[in-house]
């Protein structure tokens, strides 16, 4: 066993050498003031993280008129959002640099990441969603492979006492129409929330543009009191997007669109065993199928094809843990998870009205079994201190190990500076691995890797006031799988471990509430994600120090909101993207552009039209893109121009 297996047992001996109670505090987040749940096994501060945190509130997207968790993600830094056209097309998290597919997206602590790692936000919506929390770096050491440059975990609404209910619709550019309805409150089984959301428009493109998203969503508290709790979620959506582009941007099809159905269903449940001792046990199951069809003349056909795409996939998760506090006001966490992923799909073709015929299909499925470790402590008021291992050992690939030590210290009482170094990786796609109509499998590939140094450090002057953080990190990405093209007879290609890259950078974050009714954020990030190693088999065209493509190099956002309480509220956002690289395919050899940089303004606005003491109604108004800029997120797909969005809010108790 390597010293890197040897960390998980590492945790739980140094255990023995702290001592005082702290699993009591960690297991009240109320006596925690501002806590996240998503940075460690056990809630924990924000102010004694060893990790960059950033939370956006469910209620103050909505009351902002933000329908798309991706809108959400463009003001967190170092989050670089990446939509390949309008309304419902393909969008991608570049997260401090890495890939897309190094993001971890959960749902109620369900993972919900494609194997590979890749998500495609286009369809994930704030409808009912109480909280969104952004780790940024490396998290494999709790959440496995896909965790590589950090997670962005979403938390459905609980339930509440009192009891209410809301009904809203708006419309307006591109016959864009929004409807919803929630409720929460509590009944004799618990506290619940419950969501419906329809949202449509016809899209940027004059033809097959459409998009339509419906999201049911609801969370059901079953217990909750001293001797533990549990909690149901539940999230489905179905979503249906026409693109009349082809792979380079240009609109030539009348026909093609496809369709997604997600559903996620989560558990969390506890039992406090005793004073000193938590048990936790996680379930989870994300399942999703995706439809693509067209009906398009073949390149050296006569007539019309009828083409489709089936898939479906999904993941089952299980996890327990065990969390004891130590005499030492710290915490020490063992558990274990297990995992299984599967995949199949099947494509087909024939003449348009008869039954089409199947040319190729796909299935595959794996298993994960994992342990963990992680010790979390303060040595004094001042200083507090993480150190964290696991092994994932995989149906798929070789066993992997990670670990996490981190430390906060409070230099003095208004300044505390942070420090972590982490390792990660992303485990292979099943279509890299395995056999397809294109590509000869490829067994014998490794995860991807990455190892990363941060540090920081965050102000609290005026902790109601005035809060400012910024960050330093360094990674380093090895391993990264690549295409291989194949030779005759066949010309079947392959993927191998080929490339090497680094991702260095800055972040600064501030957060201000100069008077009561006034609240600001903003951030900018500075960011260099670039090729460092290149094996002589690689074949495309990336070279030592080129840039990776679609990431700026800058980006900020500056969020303004003022609310009275009345319940009038007025709200703009300002984002801004640098300069960054991207590839034009539609030359041959593809050549590489420089996309140029943009601002985007963003205005919304609430205003009550009786008292809201018991309900009422509220008018609202959203105005995307004021100044109409013209720009593009990948070359040759355009982005939706000046957007106005007016409706209204009927609200109750019940």
């Amino acid at each position: 066993m390597n010293s890197k297996s040897l960390l998980v047992a590492l945790t739980c001996a140094l255990s023995a050498t702290v001592s005082r109670n702290a699993l009591a505090q960690a297991g009240d987040t109320a006596q925690l003031g501002t806590v996240v749940v998503s940075a460690s096994k056990v809630p924990r501060p924000v102010a004694t993280l060893s990790q960059a945190v950033t939370v956006l509130s469910g209620d103050d997207l909505r009351a902002r008129g933000v329908i798309r968790v991706s809108d959400a993600l463009r003001e967190v830094p170092g989050a670089s959002l990446v939509q390949s056209g309008s309304y419902g097309a393909v969008t991608s998290l570049f997260l401090r640099g890495g890939e897309s597919r190094y993001t971890k997206v959960l749902i109620d602590g369900v993972p919900v990441n494609a194997p590979g790692g890749f998500f495609d936000f286009s369809h994930l919506t704030t409808d009912n969603i109480d909280r969104i929390e952004i780790v940024r770096g490396p998290a494999s050491v709790l959440y496995g492979a896909d965790a590589v440059t950090g997670i962005v975990q979403i938390f459905t609404r609980r339930g509440s006492e009192q009891r209410r209910a809301s009904l809203g619709a708006r419309g307006g550019t591109y016959h864009s129409l929004d409807f919803d309805g929630d409720a929460v409150g509590s009944g004799p089984l618990g506290g619940f929330s419950v969501g419906a959301a329809h949202h449509s428009t016809d899209g940027i493109i004059p033809f097959n543009n459409q998009y339509r998203n419906g999201t049911l969503s609801t969370a059901l508290t079953l217990a909750q009191g001293a001797a533990g709790d549990a909690r149901i979620t539940a999230r489905y959506t179905a979503a249906e997007f026409h693109y009349p582009t082809d792979f380079t941007g240009q609109p030539v099809d009348s026909n093609s669109y496809r369709v997604q159905h997600r559903l996620t269903v989560g558990l969390d449940a506890g039992r406090n065993i005793s004073t000193n001792v938590q048990a936790r046990l996680l379930a989870g199951s994300n399942d999703v199928s995706d439809l693509t069809e067209d009906i398009a003349v073949p390149f050296g056909a006569t007539t019309p094809q009828h083409s489709a795409f089936r898939s479906r996939g999904y993941r089952r998760n299980v996890e327990g843990r065990l969390a004891l506090s130590l005499p030492s006001d710290a915490t020490v966490t063992v558990g274990g998870t297990y995992e299984k992923e599967h995949e199949n799909s099947s494509s087909g073709s024939g003449d348009v009205g008869a039954p089409t015929s199947q040319t190729d299909s796909f299935d595959a499925s794996r298993h994960n079994l994992a342990y963990y470790s992680e010790l979390l402590g303060n040595l004094t008021d001042r200083f507090s201190y993480t150190v964290a291992g696991r092994v994932d050992d995989n149906s798929d690939y070789r066993r992997f190990a990670t670990y996490r030590l981190g430390a906060n210290a409070a230099v003095v009482p208004a300044l505390r500076i942070r420090a972590s170094l982490s390792t990660a990786f992303n485990a292979p796609a099943f279509n890299q691995l395995l056999p397809t109509l294109f590509t000869i499998g490829s067994p014998d590939l490794r995860p991807e890797r990455i190892r990363s140094a941060e540090i920081g450090l965050a102000t609290n002057f005026h902790p109601d006031r005035v809060r400012f953080s910024a960050s330093y990190f360094t990674q380093r990405f090895s391993d990264l799988i690549q295409f291989v093209n194949g030779g005759p007879p066949a010309f079947l290609g392959s993927y191998a471990n080929l490339t090497g890259a680094s991702s260095n950078g800055y972040e600064a974050e501030l957060q201000l509430t100069p008077v009561t009714n006034w609240r600001g954020t903003a951030s900018y990030t500075i960011v260099n994600p670039r090729v460092t190693e290149v094996d002589p088999a690689y074949q495309g065209g990336d070279h030592v120090g080129d840039e990776l493509i679609r990431r700026p190099t800058h980006s900020g956002s500056l969020v303004l909101s003022h609310s009275r309480p009345s319940g009038m509220s007025l709200g703009t956002a300002v984002s801004y993207v640098g300069k960054r690289p991207d590839t034009d395919f539609s030359q041959f050899p593809s050549p590489r552009v420089t996309l140029p940089a943009y601002t985007k303004v963003d205005l919304s606005a609430e205003y009550p039209l009786t008292g809201l003491r018991r309900g009422g109604l509220t008018l609202n108004a959203r105005m995307d893109n004021v100044f109409d800029k013209r720009y593009e997120d990948v070359l040759h797909f355009a982005s939706p121009r000046r957007t106005i969005l007016i409706g209204g809010r009927a609200s109750a108790l019940f």
